[in-house]
């Protein structure tokens, strides 16, 4: 009898685990909600990534999307630091950050490019939505 109850109480914990654990269909779920994501393009749009926030590099040299997430503010200091670099994680080339817009010390209203060593815009950042 003791084993019988054993196998029972099994079977039970069993059945209620299994109702537990579901798959979500595709598109659902995930650690991003589905929608459109446009290009941040300006100093100030990517200065509103904060710590633990997703963003996607989007590499045009070999079309590849990596989704990274914001440390700290030095993280996002990098992605607009005037001059800076930064590395495709699949293509591995290395892109150069460009500012253009209104002059000015401080100015956050400037628009950023990523360019290849030939001067051509060649990666952008798009902040995504938790």
């Amino acid at each position: 009898m003791n084993s019988t109850l054993k196998a029972i109480l099994a079977t039970v914990f069993a059945m209620g685990l299994a109702s537990t654990v579901s798959a979500e269909p595709p598109g659902k779920g995930g650690i991003f909600k589905p929608g459109t994501y446009k290009h941040a393009d300006s100093q100030e749009e990517i200065q509103k990534l904060k710590k633990g926030y997703h963003y996607a590099l989007v590499c045009m040299e070999c079309k590849s999307v990596t989704v990274k997430e914001v440390g700290d503010e030095k993280d996002v200091e990098a992605l607009c630091h005037e001059g800076g670099t930064l590395h495709c994680d699949s293509c591995k080339k290395k892109v150069t950050i460009k500012h253009s817009g209104p002059p000015g010390k401080g100015s956050t209203s400037k628009k950023i490019t990523y360019v290849n060593e030939e001067g051509k815009e060649c990666m952008f950042v798009v902040p995504v939505k938790d």
